[in-house]
């Protein structure tokens, strides 16, 4: 047997041991991660956050995976802009018209509110 001098390890033998020992602790981590972010995504997305949190803790990879495919799109601000007339249309000459305007610029008649 060889002796070791104080202070110096055999690191091989320590390191790999080290690594495998954090692997499981990382690979936690990640999947507390994950579910943390399915959930604020699912909520944000006007869908039931905690379903989708059980989901992923029970399936996994799965669930993930799962979540993905089926998720709905963000409903945004650009949503609710869209909804609102950009322009107005004028009733006497059928022009478009900025929806501030009183008269068509046009025709130059008044369009009611």
């Amino acid at each position: 047997m060889v002796p070791i001098p104080i202070g110096q390890v055999e690191w091989w033998g320590w390191g790999l041991a080290g690594i495998f020992c954090l692997i499981p602790i990382v690979w936690f981590i990640i999947a507390i991660l994950l579910c943390v972010w399915v959930y604020r995504d699912a909520e944000s997305r006007g869908m039931s956050g905690g379903l989708w949190l059980i989901i992923v803790i029970i399936t996994g990879i799965l669930g993930l995976i799962i979540y993905l495919i089926v998720r709905k799109d963000k409903q945004g601000p650009a949503a609710a802009t869209a909804a609102t007339p950009v322009t107005r249309v004028c009733t006497s000459c059928g022009r478009a018209v900025s929806p501030g305007v009183k008269f068509c610029p046009h025709c130059g008649k008044e369009i009611p509110e």
